[in-house]
């Protein structure tokens, strides 16, 4: 008899595991959709859908490892819901402090260095002077459209 409730008791916490699993595993789908981010992010999805960056997903840049996201993210959308931030007019850091890194995974790969080694040694060059790729480089979304969007 007692070996069934601790059977039971087992089973009753995997299927806890489990739902808690596919909750996260559907949440985690979800916030990873271009959609999600525009859902807050309207003018900043114009910008970027004029821009060069247009193919390259919100999480490719705007992100640097999932648990710190997560955390980052539920406490943005937070915020927002309880009026404290402006989605538009955002004063928290909207890239990685290193944004270089997520511009280099892209723009500075392996073949890129093979096969353009002067590109790499004169960006080699200006990084040494530049906090960051931005400081030279337009940010992946249309600056124009950037500056109309509301206050």
């Amino acid at each position: 008899m007692r070996r069934l409730g601790s059977l039971g008791i087992f089973a009753l916490l995997l299927v806890v595991v489990a739902i808690l699993m596919g909750g996260g595993y559907g949440a985690h789908q979800l916030t990873i959709n271009n959609h999600f981010c525009a859902a807050c992010h309207a003018y900043e999805k114009t910008s970027w859908d004029q821009s060069e960056h247009r193919q390259v997903d919100c999480i490719e840049c705007h992100t640097k490892g999932f648990a710190y996201d997560k955390l980052q993210g539920t406490r943005k959308v937070w915020l927002t819901v309880t009026g404290q931030i402006n989605p538009h007019n955002d004063p928290l850091p909207r890239y990685p402090e290193d944004t270089t890194e997520n511009c280099v995974d892209c723009h500075i790969t392996d073949a890129i260095a093979e096969e353009q080694p002067f590109f790499i040694a004169r960006h080699n060059r200006y990084m040494e002077h530049a906090a960051t790729c931005m400081a030279c480089h337009d940010s992946g979304h249309d600056r124009q459209l950037q500056r109309m969007k509301r206050p």
